[in-house]
């Protein structure tokens, strides 16, 4: 990740970091403030809208409960995107009182036989380092920030590159007349900004074009071909 990408990390990281290192009377606050931040960043929640589209919290919660005879515990999913949505979820829940976080912590991250406040502990290293990871990892793909003119024109060229081959091969994808038109378009104006090396206009297209794959999902292959140009 770039040092401008990583400043701009910078508060989001803090608010978990603070949380991770936090008290746990204090951790109502923490929790608001990683939300804060998180509403108040476009980059980053834009990251998480995209991950919790059609997210079915209430099963991913039930799917990831684990319980054995004397406690509880949570498994999260392997997939970036669903750990984001998920702990966004437990997070937004804790902070409107819709879960109780002390009793979460209860249930599923007090072990016999360890001190008091462990759970606390257990919880920050089981949900929000994973969380902080996810939002990092995602969030250098999405946004790499270039050096040198030559490596700008290395990746525009490479998102040039694989929207002619996608249009190529567009009648593939069998899409409806109406979405075919509205995903060339999203195409055409993609490459137009990267001819242009204009990084905040591929920045909007490539959110668009998520949104539309992740609406029409027989485009999502070519979506996520895109999304690799930037790696």
């Amino acid at each position: 990740m770039s040092a401008q990408n990583i400043h701009e990390l910078i508060p989001f990281n803090n608010a978990c970091d603070e949380f991770i290192s936090g008290k746990y009377i204090l951790a109502d606050i923490k929790i608001n403030s990683i939300l804060n931040i998180i509403s108040n960043d476009e980059k980053i929640s834009n990251i998480v809208a995209s991950c919790i589209d059609n997210y079915d919290f209430n099963t991913a919660f039930a799917n990831a409960q684990r319980e054995y005879e004397n406690d509880s515990s949570l498994v999260l999913p392997t997939d970036e995107r669903q750990v984001i949505a998920f702990v966004y979820n437990l997070l937004y829940r804790f902070n409107n009182k819709i879960i109780d976080f002390y009793d979460f912590l209860s249930k599923f991250y007090k072990k016999e036989n360890e001190t008091a406040g462990k759970e606390f502990y257990n919880f920050a290293n089981a949900i929000i380092i994973p969380f902080k990871n996810a939002i990092n990892d995602i969030y250098s793909k999405r946004h790499v920030i270039v050096d040198t003119d030559d490596y700008q024109k290395n990746y525009y060229n490479k998102i040039k590159t694989t929207i002619r081959l996608i249009m190529k091969n567009i009648d593939n994808y069998k899409l409806k007349m109406n979405e075919k038109e509205e995903f060339s378009m999203l195409l055409n104006s993609l490459f137009i900004a990267s001819e242009k090396n204009d990084k905040k206009f591929v920045y909007s297209l490539m959110i668009a074009l998520d949104y539309f794959s992740r609406c029409n999902k027989k485009t999502r292959s070519a979506y996520l071909s895109l999304e690799e140009c930037f790696v």
